[in-house]
C-alpha cells in the first residue's frame, strides 16, 4: 500500500498563483497524500482560497497563523505533518502530476532516504507540463550529496528544500530558521547528512516560477549576512564532524561568496556599500591567510589568489 506523503505548502501574498500551486498537487497520480496549507498570516485572499480549497478536498489542511516568514511556516507544517515521508512546494510554484510519484518509486527501488528532482524554471501564469522521461538516475551517499550543494551545476537543484520527497525522520531535529534569507542554505545539507543514499532523478518535475519582484527574481543586487552564515554555520558543523575535505571546501565557497558579494557591492552606487565592500575585503583577507594552504585544486587557489593579490575577479 502506498504510504503517506505530507505536502506543505506555505502561502503568502500569491494570491494569483495559488489556485494553480493547489491545483498541481491535488493532481497528482499519487493519490495517498495530505496537503497542508499553511496561510501565514497573508493579507490578501490567500486565506479564503486555502479554506475554499480544503472544502472540496478532504486531503487539504489549511492552518492560519500569524507572519513568521517562509521558514517558520514550512516549520508549522512539519510540526502538522502525520506522513511519514515530507515534500515543501511554494505557494507560486507548481509540480508535474507525476512528481511524487516518481520520487516516491525512485527512492524506494533504490532504497535511499531523500529523492530528488530536476527544475524547470518558468516565467508566464499558464501551465507548461511536459512529457517527461528520466534519462538519467544517479545515486550519491549522503555526504556526496552534501558536495553536491557546493558543485557549480547540481547546487540549485541539491540545495532547495522543494522538488524533493524525504523521509520524515531525518526531520526531527532539523527545522528552517526563522527570519533568515538563505533557509535551505541553513537546512538541506544537515538533511543530507543523515541520508545513506539520495537518489537523483534528471526529469524536471518541479516548475519553478521566478517572478520579477519576488526576492530571487529582482534584478537589484541586494547583499545580506544570511548567505555567508549559513557557510560558517556549514563549515562549523563539518569541523565538529571532522569531516575537514569537506569543511575546506565550504571553507573555498565562503570565500568565493565573499569575494563575488565585495565585486558586486563596489559596481553599486548607493555610497554605503563601498565601505560594506572594504568590510568583506578585510573578512577575505582574514580568511584567506588562515585557508588558503588547505584549499585543494590550482585552479581554486588561483582564483582566490587573484583577487586576493590584484583585485580580479575570475
Amino acid at each position: 500500500m502506498e504510504e503517506l506523503i505530507s505536502i506543505i505548502i506555505p502561502v503568502y501574498k500569491v494570491e494569483k498563483y495559488l489556485p494553480r500551486c493547489i491545483e498541481s498537487v491535488a493532481a497528482q497520480t499519487y493519490k495517498n497524500i495530505e496537503i497542508i496549507l499553511v496561510d501565514d498570516g497573508s493579507p490578501d485572499r490567500c486565506p479564503e482560497i486555502c479554506d475554499e480549497y480544503a472544502q472540496k478536498d478532504s486531503r487539504i489542511t489549511v492552518i492560519h497563523k500569524e507572519n513568521g516568514g517562509l521558514s517558520d511556516a514550512r516549520n508549522t507544517g512539519i510540526e502538522a505533518a502525520h506522513g511519514r515521508y515530507l515534500g515543501f512546494v511554494d505557494s507560486d510554484d507548481y509540480i508535474h502530476p507525476d512528481m511524487y510519484q516518481k520520487l516516491y518509486e525512485a527512492l524506494l527501488a533504490e532504497k535511499t532516504d531523500a529523492a530528488v528532482c530536476g527544475i524547470e524554471r518558468v516565467d508566464c501564469t499558464d501551465y507548461q507540463i511536459k512529457r517527461i522521461e528520466d534519462k538519467e538516475v544517479h545515486v550519491y551517499t549522503g555526504l556526496q550529496a552534501v558536495r553536491n550543494i557546493l558543485d557549480k551545476d547540481l547546487h540549485v537543484v541539491s540545495v532547495i528544500a522543494c522538488g524533493k520527497l524525504y523521509k520524515r525522520s531525518l526531520f526531527e531535529q532539523v527545522r528552517f530558521p526563522v527570519r533568515k534569507l538563505h533557509e535551505d542554505e541553513f537546512t538541506t545539507y544537515r538533511v543530507f547528512y543523515q541520508c545513506r543514499k539520495v537518489v537523483y532523478l534528471s526529469g524536471r518535475y518541479y516548475y519553478y516560477f521566478q517572478r520579477q519582484n519576488s526576492i530571487m527574481g529582482t534584478r537589484k543586487y541586494v547583499f545580506s549576512y544570511d548567505g555567508l552564515e549559513a557557510y560558517e554555520q556549514m563549515a562549523d558543523f563539518f569541523a565538529g564532524t571532522g569531516d575537514m575535505d569537506l569543511f575546506y571546501l565550504i571553507k573555498y565557497k565562503y570565500l568565493y561568496m565573499l569575494k563575488e558579494a565585495a565585486v558586486r557591492l563596489k559596481k553599486s552606487s548607493d555610497k554605503s556599500a563601498t565601505g560594506l565592500a572594504e568590510k568583506l575585503d578585510e573578512k577575505y583577507r582574514i580568511e584567506y591567510k588562515k585557508y588558503i594552504s588547505k584549499i585543494q585544486g590550482c585552479k581554486r587557489k588561483l582564483r582566490l589568489w587573484l583577487y586576493r593579490r590584484l583585485r580580479i575577479s575570475v
